[in-house]
């Protein structure tokens, strides 16, 4: 699997989140993240999977900090942001619970 179609898979993952999403706030936050799940397909399609910055020199055959596999970190990115969808789901559901507590 390359990088970019890794980021297709979580760019439709995201759109799926948001379909499902019960908030208007998880939806914007879930379309956010689908259309920069895009974004980096595309760059990595362009790049041949080669992301990063144009002044970082690249990583040399000997170089044992290069990284082992993009996908990889694709994957620990995609585990933070639905960490990062799930933390604001229930922000938002524990604020729309003392809000409602307040009103009675």
């Amino acid at each position: 699997m390359s990088y970019a179609s890794y980021c297709q898979d979580q760019a439709t993952a995201c759109a799926r989140r948001a379909r499902l999403a019960s908030s208007p706030e998880i939806v914007a936050y879930c379309r956010n993240l689908q259309f920069r799940w895009l974004r980096l397909a595309a760059q990595a399609q362009a790049t041949g999977g080669a992301l990063g910055r144009e002044s970082a020199p690249a990583a040399s055959l000997g170089d044992t900090t290069a990284a082992t596999c993009p996908v990889e970190y694709g994957k620990r990115a995609g585990e933070l942001i639905a960490r990062g969808a799930r933390s604001l789901h229930s922000t938002l559901r524990q604020k729309k619970f003392e809000a409602e507590r307040c009103v009675r």
